[in-house]
């Protein structure tokens, strides 16, 4: 499909089809809708993309997406030290946090174990979830994650 567009119009549609849940179409119309919008606009987006890549990083405790390390979550001392909720991907954080439920902290696997993608226990962060467990005084672990039930991103 973008083999019928400018060079720098057919690379941003293949660049947007490469968007989790970006499917061709989705991609052309994107494309379309950046080009008509005032370059201001335009150049915040872009801006915005590059400095998010920049300053985000993993919190070196949990592993949830922040600009502090270690992040806010980790450093409320209003949180409970003894309650721990495993969660696959940092967006379930946003998740949970999203209900103002749980007063716990957070422990991101980034990922989930999926033999046929490749992603065994190694590649997750299981093993720094034991050291917290043991090291932190951790007395309940939540475990919130969906690959019990064997699905994988993509499926759900």
């Amino acid at each position: 499909m973008a083999n019928y567009y400018a060079g720098p119009l057919a690379e941003l549609i293949g660049e947007l089809h490469k968007l989790p849940g970006v499917g061709p179409k989705s991609a052309q119309r994107l494309a379309f809708y950046l080009l008509q919008r005032p370059a201001e606009e335009v150049n915040r987006l872009a801006k915005s993309i590059l400095e998010a890549r920049e300053k985000i990083r993993f919190c070196d405790t949990c592993f949830n997406l922040t600009e502090l390390n270690p992040c806010a979550i980790c450093t409320d001392q209003l949180r409970s030290r003894e309650l721990l909720c495993v969660v696959e991907q940092a967006r379930d954080v946003l998740a949970f946090e999203r209900t103002r439920g749980f007063k716990g902290r957070y422990h991101v696997l980034q990922g989930v174990i999926s033999p046929i993608d490749g992603i065994g226990p190694e590649k997750l962060r299981i093993k720094e979830l034991v050291n917290r467990v043991e090291a932190e005084g951790v007395k309940e672990v939540v475990v919130a994650t969906k690959a019990g039930f064997g699905i994988r991103d993509g499926e759900r």
